[in-house]
């Protein structure tokens, strides 16, 4: 049984990638994923939410690239511990809204603060692990491998979900800050990976930041960002904040139902990231990003088409949720192949307060159009960014590849 587990989620004999693998599931228990802002709309309105989440997103951009910073100069390790403490109890306090909609205010901003803790950090400490000990190689597979176990937590989260939602409402929240208390605690396992790191200084500070923005806008990655931007930004602004939800009930779906529609499409995620290091040497970083963005860019315009439609939201769920997935780990995978150790953090933070940017700055145009009408025009702006994407990636890749 060992055997086998180990094959599955190879861990080349690192306690690292162990912790890794644990954490990735733990830390991916949503149990209220879709029901959580149904719950919240029992208290306020859509818009009315809309600025809680603007604002919750607006301190985790400027927190972003400061904590890569702060993870390659101070320590990956103890940032992660830190962000994901701040998840558990953000998700706490979360549960307490009913009150007084000042615990939505305090729990939500806890929450996506802690995702910038945690987002270049973690997968820095295990590229980085591996690095030490000649393994960079492993890093697609191992990624992959571990990015496939979040959709599977969230898909049997979603399911133990919907049941809990039908017994008290309050449950699929209480489960969910239970089980990530327990992946802040797995997180002490992890061992600060010995590569070049720099005494922490403000000048080096300061330095280290321009270094992040460096690699996305005059190394030759340059050429990439926007596209690696567009397919992460609209997956992370529909996987993370409340469009899923939002767009979920639009098509249909209830409280109860949308938790099983996630989690079926968060399985069809997870194999699509557990063999996405075989798919990438079929198909070449090329061909593979360019369907990937493709494929997104119509199930938008399918969203926009076909609102209030059960098989259609069911085909789009299902679409976003894999080149979502599939999206991230190729734009992990060319980032940190291309950049140097001490500013790998960094520079995947950098990365990652670019594709909040657009979330922050609609979320709350979003919540008024799902509220008054007129949402699908959002649905379409969302392709034409993501066509825009296609076709400055394929001319990207058109004459040149990725060089260091």
């Amino acid at each position: 049984m060992l055997s086998k587990l180990n094959n599955a989620f190879p861990t080349y004999g690192e306690s690292n990638i162990f912790w890794f693998y644990l954490v990735s599931f733990f830390r991916s228990t949503w149990f209220q994923v879709g029901n959580w802002l149904i719950f919240v709309l029992m208290f306020m309105t859509e818009t009315q939410f809309g600025y809680i989440e603007a604002v919750a997103f607006g301190l985790g951009l400027l927190i972003e690239v400061p904590s890569g910073a702060f993870a390659d100069l101070l320590g990956k390790r103890r940032t992660i511990i830190i962000g994901i403490l701040m998840q558990a109890i953000g998700s706490f306090i979360f549960i307490f809204g009913y009150l007084d909609t000042s615990y939505f205010w305090l729990g939500n901003i806890l929450i996506i603060v802690s995702f910038a803790f945690v987002s270049g950090s973690l997968e820095a400490l295990v590229y980085d692990t591996l690095l030490v000990k000649g393994k960079a190689n492993h890093y697609d597979e191992i990624i992959g491998k571990a990015k496939s176990l979040s959709p599977i937590a969230i898909a049997v989260a979603g399911l133990f979900g919907g049941i809990l939602w039908k017994l008290n409402i309050y449950l699929p929240l209480s489960f969910t800050a239970a089980f990530f208390f327990i992946a802040a605690l797995m997180s002490f396992k992890f061992i600060e990976p010995k590569v070049d790191t720099e005494k922490f200084s403000l000048a080096y500070f300061v330095a280290q930041n321009k270094r992040g923005f460096h690699y996305l806008f005059k190394s030759n990655f340059k050429v990439f960002t926007f596209s690696f931007a567009m397919i992460s930004g609209s997956y992370l602004m529909w996987h993370v904040g409340v469009v899923r939800v939002l767009m979920g009930r639009d098509f249909g779906y209830d409280g109860e139902t949308l938790n099983y529609l996630i989690s079926i499409s968060m399985l069809v995620g997870a194999f699509a990231a557990y063999t996405f290091a075989k798919i990438r040497k079929k198909l070449s970083d090329k061909i593979g990003m360019i369907a990937i963005l493709a494929l997104a860019t119509i199930s938008w315009l399918l969203a926009g088409l076909f609102v209030d439609s059960l098989v259609v939201g069911f085909i789009v769920f299902m679409v976003i949720t894999v080149t979502g997935q599939l999206g991230d780990l190729w734009a992990s995978v060319v980032l940190n192949s291309h950049v140097h150790s001490r500013d790998r953090a960094t520079a995947i933070s950098t990365l990652s307060l670019l594709v909040q940017i657009p979330y922050v700055i609609t979320v709350i145009i979003f919540s008024d159009l799902i509220e008054n009408g007129g949402v699908e025009f959002f649905y379409y702006a969302v392709a034409g960014l993501l066509a825009t994407g296609t076709f400055a990636y394929y001319l990207a890749t058109r004459k040149d590849d990725l060089k260091t």
